[in-house]
């Protein structure tokens, strides 16, 4: 019969096997074709980040801001709370949320429009498999907690356009542009 040392010593092994398999393996696996980008968040290392090779241009640099959402979440909170916190929905969506937002950022500070960069994370977060079953609204509000300004700004637009595009019948039955006042030229 095996001595409690020399057992303890066997599971301790087998523990640190496993744990040692469990942060190696992501990075020998091949890396998912539906996924764009990956970031690992581990103790001591910190964040590690994997990206599709087949990216390039603004995708990659749209997955990029992202994934750097969450290598910034997983140095502030440290590995094991970022774990902690990846376990719970609606920690989870708030960490979704704010890397969303980084990457709505990013596409509106090149050119993209606050309206369509607002409604492409919004939709892509009600992809997700984890939030399938989150109700639009708490979706909705966490994205407006994380970037405020973006919401902000798509909501303007989104009214803008409504005003342009929404006909208006005049007073004799007739359909009428609004006039919509537009910046002034003069400087």
């Amino acid at each position: 019969m095996p001595s409690r040392r020399a057992t303890a010593r066997r599971v301790g092994l087998v523990l640190m096997g496993s744990v040692l398999a469990a942060f190696i393996l992501p990075l020998l696996l091949p890396f998912p074709q539906s996924e764009e980008g990956l970031t690992l968040c581990y103790p001591v290392v910190g964040p590690v980040q994997r990206f599709n090779a087949g990216l390039s241009g603004p995708a990659l640099a749209r997955t990029r801001a992202h994934e750097n959402a969450h290598a910034a979440q997983c140095r502030r909170d440290g590995a094991i709370w970022h774990f902690v916190r990846g376990a719970f929905p609606r920690k989870r969506l708030a960490a979704e949320a704010e890397a969303y937002c980084a990457e709505a950022s990013y596409g509106v500070s090149n050119g993209g429009t606050a309206r369509l960069e607002y409604a492409r994370i919004q939709d892509e977060l009600r992809e997700m498999a984890w939030f399938r079953r989150v109700p639009s609204d708490a979706l909705n509000n966490s994205l407006r907690l994380q970037c405020p300004l973006i919401a902000v700004a798509a909501a303007r637009e989104e009214a803008d356009q409504g005003v342009r595009q929404r006909p208006h019948i005049g007073a004799r039955g007739r359909t009428v542009t609004p006039w919509v006042p537009q910046a002034s030229l003069r400087r």
